[in-house]
């Protein structure tokens, strides 16, 4: 099991943010983080900062270890662990990129028939001429 700063790590790692570039936008020290540091405590404020900066992140999570990273569902799955996504998580990203696909395409049908009655109204005006 992770401890809290390997958790706050792992949010920097996944979101491909360099580690100095991370704890300085977090108006943090990258050296709290890492060596003997690295299992020192750490504040509330630090957890309110991080929590209100990535509101994605699941505070359970990150305060205890428990759930997914992200609210959402989507990202490591910490009971595996080498951090692997689930496959569970994957299938229901799946369904519901498959809703906003078929939304979108409802759209687009609609957006065509719209355009094809404009162009006729439109040829109709210009017969006017």
């Amino acid at each position: 099991m992770t401890n809290i700063k390997e958790r706050i790590l792992e949010i920097a790692k996944f979101k491909k943010i360099n580690k100095a570039d991370f704890f300085k936008d977090l108006g943090l020290s990258y050296a709290n983080f890492k060596g003997v540091q690295k299992n020192s405590s750490l504040g509330s404020d630090t957890l309110v900062t991080i929590l209100a900066k990535y509101s994605d992140i699941n505070e359970a999570w990150l305060l205890k270890g428990t759930g997914e990273m992200f609210k959402d569902g989507i990202g490591v799955a910490l009971d595996d662990p080498d951090g692997y996504v689930s496959m569970r998580h994957i299938d229901s990203t799946i369904e519901a990129l498959n809703k906003v696909v078929e939304t979108q395409e409802i759209t687009i049908r609609s957006q065509l028939k719209t355009i094809a009655a404009l162009e006729a109204q439109l040829k109709q005006l210009q017969k006017k001429k």
